[in-house]
């Protein structure tokens, strides 16, 4: 029985621990260092997007390779595409600061933060 009142005790006060609201919300402000950017990839399939809009509508997926970033096309043909151009399309709200090839053949889009 005593157990029990204990349990109880115990339980009612860490539910009321549990349930108190804070004195005070803490502000949290995300700065920038001036001139960072930030890399984004984009993959074969999402590359096609804009390959199929600009390019060709019969592009399946779009290659960074070794020669540069190209848009293949369904009967295996490349066609060279423009790779700083393919980053604007993806973000056209940013700033492209350049384009990269990334070893699994994707794109790496360098914006300004």
């Amino acid at each position: 029985m005593l157990r029990r009142i204990l349990a109880l005790g115990a339980g009612a006060l860490l539910a009321g621990a549990l349930t108190a609201a804070p004195t005070q919300a803490a502000t949290v402000t995300i700065r920038t260092a001036l001139n960072s950017t930030v890399d984004i990839v984009y993959g074969p399939v999402s590359g096609a997007g804009y390959c199929m809009t600009h390019i060709d509508p019969q592009t399946i997926v779009a290659l960074y390779r070794t020669t540069g970033y190209v848009c293949l096309r369904n009967s295996g043909t490349a066609t060279p595409a423009n790779p700083l151009s393919a980053c604007a399309y993806h973000e056209p709200a940013r700033v492209v600061v350049g384009a990269f090839r990334h070893p699994t053949e994707a794109l790496i889009c360098r914006y300004v933060a």
